[in-house]
C-alpha cells in the first residue's frame, strides 16, 4: 500500500480555513473526535446529531476527553439539515447499515459539487466505482440495498476514508479519544486529485494524522482483516481480544478467515499484503479490550454484520470464489444478532 503527499490547494481563498463548508453527520465516537478537534482549531463546521447526544451538545457544547486532557468547544449542532444547507464536504460518521435510513435527511446537504466522505468499517458502498475493468455489479446488496446510496449521492461524490482510532461515547455530549488517530483518505479511482489535496489539508487542522493514499482499497482490506475476524467472533463467543486471538483453535479459525478474505481481495485487483501471524499477534495483544461489535451487542444496538462480513461473502459469490468459513461465521453471527433483536436483513 502506498501513501503519497499532495500539494494543498484551498478551494476559494488563500489561507482561509473556515471557507470550506464542512458537516459531520453522525458525531459519535470517531466523528465527534474529528469534529471537536476541528472546532478547537477554529475550523467552522456543523454537526448533525440526535437525541440526548444532540441535546447535550446544544446545551453544554461538545466535550472531548483527549489524551492531552478534557476540553469543551461550542458547536453548531442540529438535527435539521435544511437549516445549514449544501456543504462542500459531508463527512458521514454513521455505521454502514444505518445510512440508507438517513438518506432523506442528508438530501439538503448535497449539491452538485459536494464531496461525500464516509468514515466506515468494512466494504464501502462506493467499492466498484473507479475499479479498473468490467465489474460484476455496481453495488453490493448487503451494503447498499437497491443501490440507493450510490444513486442518492452519485458515485463521483465519494471519497474513501479508513480510520485507525480507539474512541467511544461514554455519555451524551462527550467523546473520548483513547488511542490512535490516523485517517487514510483516497479517491476510489486512486487518482491524485485536487479535491483530495484540499480535503487532506483542511482536515489536517484537527491535529489528527491525515494520510492521502493512491491505493485506498488496500487500506480498506488492511483494516478488514481485523474487522472480519475479531468483530463477528467476539459476538459469537462474547469474548475479548485476548480470549479469542490467544486461543490456538480460535486463532486457527481467524487465520483461515483472513486467507479466504485475501483471496477475494486479490480477485478485485487489490495488492494489499497481509502478514497473518503478525496481525493475529497484534490483535491478541489488545488483551481485555472489546471489539466495537461486541460493545454494540452488549448495549443492545443493531450490529454492522453485513458491511464487515456479508460484503466479503457477496463479493466472493460475484467472483465465483468459495468462502465456506466466512459464510458460516456470517450466518451464525447474523442469526445470533437476529435472535437478540439486533439485526434485520438489508432492505431498500
Amino acid at each position: 500500500m502506498t501513501n503519497v503527499t499532495f500539494k494543498a490547494i484551498n478551494p476559494r481563498s488563500k489561507g482561509d480555513k473556515t471557507d470550506m463548508k464542512i458537516c459531520v453527520f453522525g458525531a459519535g465516537a470517531v466523528g465527534g473526535i474529528l469534529a471537536g478537534r476541528l472546532l478547537k482549531s477554529g475550523t467552522n463546521i456543523s454537526i448533525i446529531a440526535r437525541g440526548a447526544h444532540l441535546a447535550a451538545i446544544q446545551e453544554k457544547g461538545l466535550t472531548v476527553r483527549d489524551r492531552d486532557g478534557d476540553w469543551v468547544v461550542p458547536a453548531t449542532a442540529t438535527d435539521d439539515t435544511s437549516s445549514i444547507g449544501v456543504q462542500d464536504l459531508l463527512i458521514i460518521g454513521l455505521k454502514a447499515h444505518t445510512v440508507t435510513a438517513a438518506l432523506n435527511q442528508m438530501k439538503p446537504l448535497i449539491g452538485p459539487k459536494t464531496t461525500v466522505m464516509h468514515i466506515v468499517n468494512g466494504i464501502p458502498w462506493w467499492f466498484f466505482h473507479g475499479l479498473d475493468g468490467k465489474q460484476p455489479a455496481n453495488h453490493l446488496e448487503c451494503v447498499d440495498p437497491g443501490g440507493r446510496i450510490l444513486t442518492s449521492f452519485g458515485p463521483e461524490k465519494a471519497l474513501g476514508c479508513v480510520v485507525h482510532i480507539a474512541s467511544n461515547v461514554p455519555e451524551p455530549g462527550i467523546v473520548e479519544h483513547n488511542a490512535g488517530g490516523t485517517f487514510f483518505i483516497g479517491e476510489p479511482d486512486n487518482s491524485e486529485s485536487e479535491r483530495l489535496s484540499i480535503i487532506v489539508d483542511a482536515l489536517g487542522e484537527s491535529g489528527l494524522r491525515m494520510r492521502p493514499t493512491n491505493d485506498i482499497r488496500s487500506e480498506v482490506w488492511g483494516k478488514l482483516w481485523a474487522n472480519i475476524t475479531g468483530n463477528p467472533v467476539s459476538v459469537l463467543l462474547e469474548a475479548r481480544f485476548g480470549d479469542m486471538f490467544g486461543e490456538p483453535a480460535v486463532r486457527d479459525l481467524m487465520r483461515n478467515i483472513i486467507k479466504e478474505a485475501a483471496s477475494v481481495a486479490r480477485a478485485y485487483g487489490s495488492k494489499a499484503d497481509v502478514d497473518i501471524e503478525t496481525r493475529l499477534d497484534g490483535l491478541a495483544s489488545l488483551g481485555k479490550a472489546k471489539t466495537s461489535t461486541l460493545q454494540d451487542f452488549e448495549a443492545g444496538k443493531s450490529l454492522e454484520v453485513d458491511a464487515l462480513v456479508g460484503s466479503v461473502s457477496e463479493l466472493a459469490r460475484l467472483a465465483d470464489i468459495e468462502t465456506p468459513i466466512i459464510d458460516l461465521v456470517y450466518a451464525l453471527t447474523r442469526q445470533k444478532a437476529k435472535v437478540a433483536g439486533l439485526y434485520s436483513p438489508p432492505s431498500s
